[in-house]
């Protein structure tokens, strides 16, 4: 079971994903790693031929998401 505030995170990004307009989503992935760690990957093709590509890796720490840079 991942941990509330993951669950909270992700339901928003996707409701944010979700909410692009003249976008098409290629992709959207959500791998859970631990219960409190996830790597997210999305791809959205916009109609004027843009790509936006993000690669997210969020732990929880003191009960917030947060991204971890390397």
């Amino acid at each position: 079971m991942r941990h509330e505030a993951l669950e909270d995170y992700l339901a928003r990004v996707e409701q944010a994903v979700l909410g692009c307009r003249n976008a098409y989503v290629e992709r959207y992935t959500e791998e859970i790693l631990m219960h409190d760690r996830v790597n997210l990957r999305i791809r959205i093709r916009f109609e004027q031929g843009h790509l936006l590509k993000i690669n997210e890796a969020v732990v929880v720490l003191k009960n917030q998401p947060n991204s971890k840079s390397y």
